[in-house]
This record gives C-alpha cells, structure tokens and sequence, in this order.
C-alpha cells in the first residue's frame, strides 16, 4: 500500500486491513505467476483461491540445512560453509583501500569484505551509478559507505595538493552525499556507520534530517557544514522545497532499500525533481536486499547505463537460517474465520515460547491491530516482566518511542526473553545482531517481505537462527513450497533476466 511522501514523519506502510487469509487471494504469490511452483514439484491447491486446511493441532514441520520436509538430505551442493560463504576471497587492501581506510576498517574489526562489498567497491569508488543487490544481512551498507568516503577523503587531498578550495570539503547546507531511506530508523542505522567510520580515523561530517526532530536542531546541524545528509524522502523534499539545502555540491545519491522508496507515493516525482536539480555528473547508487522486476526496470529506464552489481545471496535466505512451518489452521470441525486463525497462532506462539525459550525474537505482524493483540497477549504471560521483556514497534507509535525500544531490543544484554513486536517497518534494512528466532505470526503479503522478514537473523558471517512460519489454510502449502525452493537454494522469486 503506497503512502503519500510529507515532511513531519517518515513513512510507513502498516495496513490496518484484515489479513489472516489475504494471502490466499494475492495475485503475487498466485503459482501461475511466480516461480514458487515449478513442474519439479508435487501439485497442490492454487493458493489464488481462498480455502482453509484441516489439521488437528499446529504442528510443527523443521526444514533445515540438514534436511528436507521429507527428511531426505538435500545436495551438499546447497549448503554454504557459513563465514567462508560469506567472505570474499579478496582483502580489503586488494579492493584498493588506502592505508587510513585500512586501519580504519582494521580497528572496527572489519577484517575481511564480504561477497557484495568486494564486488562494489571499485565501481562506487570510480564514481560509476551502480544497483547494489544482496541479501539481507550481506554489507551492503559498507559496501557504499567505506569507497564512498575514502572518495571524499582522495579529493579532498587533491585539492590541498593543487591548491584549491573546490567543492571538496564539507560546507554548510551543502551536501556531498545524499543518502535516501523509507525510515527514520534505517536513516539512524547509517548515521551511525557513518559516526563509526568518522571516529575510526577518517573524519568526515554527517547527519540525519527525518521528521521526528526538530527542524531548528537540524537546520542549525546543517549550518555547520556537513558531507553526508542522511534523509527521509519527505524531509528531504521539505529542506529543498524550503532553501535550507543546496545540491551544487553533490557528487553522490544513494536510495537505500530503493524498492521500498519506489513503493511510496510521490518518490518516483522526488526523484525526478532531485535528477533535474543536481549537477549531472552525479553518481546514484540503488541500494536493496531485493529487486523485483518492475524496481529493476524503473531504475534502468532511467539509467540506462546503470552498472548491476548483485550478491551471491540475492532474493535467497542465509545459509545459517532455519525454516519451521507451523501449520495452524486447527481442527477440521473447526469454524475458519480470523478470530480461530489468530487463537490457533496464539497458541502455536505460547506453546513456542514454553518449549523453546531463547533471549531474542521478532514477531512480524502484517497490520498495527495485529501487533496490539500480540502485545498484550506476550505481557500477559509475565505481567510483572520479570522475565519477558515485551518492545513495540510500528508507525502509531512516536519516533522517540520506536528507536527507544528498537535500541533496547539492539543493545541489551540482559539474559530475560525479549520479544520485538512489529510490522514490516522492523524488516527494511535493520541491522539485528544475534536474534535467535523471527516468528512470521502473520504470512507476509508478497515475496520481498518474507525474504526482508526471515532475514533479521541468521545475519553476516556464521550468523545461525530460525524462522517460525505460522500459516493457513491456503498458505500451508504455499509456505511449504518456499520454504522447500530456499532450503535448495533457489531464489525465492524471480531476478531481473539482464544478470542472468
């Protein structure tokens, strides 16, 4: 569902609809249209039609790296080694990092590229617009970051040299980078990769302008000369349309989670207006964790020399990652309507929680009212929170209040059991470290979601979690035919033919 861009919040898509059984009716995940289904595999009802299936109790089916629904073991072929999948082969110091860039990288602990940073980095460093496309988890954040600035750094150097004021050096309200995200919390998650390199040795000024601050905080920010402004598209939109930015100086624009900004109403016109306004020999990186084609063509339709550089993971689920189906449409003399779905998914989530206690876990909603009830539904089970820590996070709550517990789910090393409960907002581009399960409590209306929802943990080298699947009816079998494409290794959906 698309939402209009404005200047006082950053945008989300929470849908308020009912959607315990949408997905048996979308046409995205019809078996006709997508690649979920393929001659190789058993036919099974089209989940275009709506219908519920009949089992007695939710149960519980593991597929694993190790086996398949059937327990047979899948190829060795399909399964990565962890840390040596995601590797690259190359150093850091082949890519072409200068010696700051190195000790820099070296004293955050960054020791070796991963796949997408190792193929980025050249291209970006050369200036060249580029689609950088991996999985969730994968870099992808350094993997613009680190030659983007190390860029900066080398002309900033050659303007001392030649004797030169030019255009590289941070002035105020004049942006060298320009980075474009769907949220607020994605923009403070660069932010601080940005504040992490800059404190790390190569010094550089950047900020985060999004709907939730102060426009006089950030105005004054700006005045003090910056070289990367970190931005919602509708603050963004709001400090041009305003004076308070200029683009003279811009050499680069990164659009981060680009597939969620073109599914915003207006960016599309943000974007235009931000290529007629900026110098022409600006560089535009397109940033995501999954290209569907319609994304793929817009962008090449605009930038038709447009360099695709796509990871090894792309529209695939971590090796480390495993996938359990939990069937939970009840008894088959049971009535089928929203209200047993959501029963028989609040038992399948108690039950989870008694046998499988474990310190972190997201649960993915597909609406607010949805994540309301499984709030209360988790408090309810320790109403004193004594042991079960229980975080909110969707677009009804305020910005201070949804990077407050974002944070606290991030940060805490305490040993309770906390539980992050969210809409897909959670799912773009946040980097969660050590999440042990992801429980789909809702099944995500399309493709990209599963992919960006089930990729919050099992993340970066030797990253392992699971991922709980409640479905019915329809999305059973639906759920056991993406779950089975993953485990083989196969992307979840179909990639744009001009990488093939």
């Amino acid at each position: 569902m698309s939402t209009p861009l404005s200047d006082d919040d950053d945008d989300d898509d929470d849908d308020d609809d009912d959607d315990d059984n949408d997905i048996a009716s979308s046409p995205t995940f019809n078996a006709s249209t997508t690649p979920l289904s393929t001659s190789s595999m058993s036919p099974s009802p089209s989940p275009s039609l709506r219908g519920w299936g009949a089992v007695s109790s939710p149960d519980y089916h593991s597929y694993s790296s190790e086996s398949d629904h059937k327990g047979a073991r899948l190829p060795a072929k399909y399964f990565a080694p962890g840390s040596a999948a995601f590797f690259s082969k190359k150093s850091f110091n082949n890519l072409g990092c200068t010696h700051d860039m190195l000790a820099a990288l070296r004293s955050l602990s960054f020791l070796r590229p991963s796949h997408i940073q190792a193929m980025a980095f050249g291209a970006v460093l050369q200036g060249k617009s580029c689609i950088i496309a991996d999985q969730s988890g994968s870099g992808k954040t350094l993997a613009y970051l680190c030659p983007l600035i190390q860029r900066l750094r080398r002309d900033e150097e050659a303007a001392l040299v030649q004797g030169k004021p030019a255009k590289s050096e941070a002035r105020p309200r004049c942006p060298r980078v320009v980075v474009l995200t769907p949220t607020a919390e994605l923009a403070s998650q660069v932010l601080n990769n940005c504040r992490m390199i800059s404190k790390s040795g190569i010094p550089f000024r950047s900020m985060v302008a999004t709907g939730g601050f102060k426009q006089k905080t950030q105005l004054e920010t700006l005045d003090q000369g910056l070289d990367v402004l970190i931005a919602t598209p509708g603050r963004f939109l709001f400090l041009y349309k305003q004076g308070f930015i200029q683009l003279s100086h811009l050499q680069c624009v990164v659009l981060d989670e680009v597939d969620i900004l073109y599914g915003e109403e207006g960016f599309e016109q943000v974007l235009q207006g931000l290529i007629s306004a900026a110098p022409v020999s600006v560089q535009y990186l397109f940033v995501t964790a999954t290209l569907p084609v319609e994304i793929y063509n817009k962008v090449v339709e605009v930038f038709p020399d447009c360099e695709v550089i796509m990871g090894p993971g792309m529209h695939r689920t971590s090796s480390g990652l495993e996938e359990v189906l939990v069937d939970c449409s009840g008894d088959a003399s049971e009535e089928k309507n929203p209200e047993t779905a959501f029963a028989n998914k609040k038992n399948a989530l108690l039950k989870l929680i008694q046998d499988s206690p474990v310190r972190k876990t997201i649960v993915f909603c597909n609406k607010i009212e949805t994540c309301r009830k499984v709030e209360n539904l988790l408090k309810r089970v320790d109403r004193k929170e004594a042991h079960i820590r229980v975080l909110p996070f969707h677009s009804a709550l305020t910005q201070d209040v949804r990077l407050t517990n974002l944070k606290e789910f991030l940060k805490s090393q305490s040993a309770d059991s906390m539980f992050l409960v969210c809409t897909d907002r959670a799912s773009r581009g946040i980097d969660f470290e050590k999440v042990d399960h992801v429980v789909l409590f809702d099944f995500p209306r399309e493709p990209s979601e599963y992919v960006r929802r089930v990729g919050r943990t099992a993340r970066g080298a030797g990253g392992a979690g699971k991922a709980f699947v409640f479905a019915v009816g329809k999305q059973v079998s639906l759920a056991g035919r993406i779950i089975e494409r993953n485990q083989k290794g196969h992307p979840l959906h179909h990639v744009p033919g001009a990488y093939n």
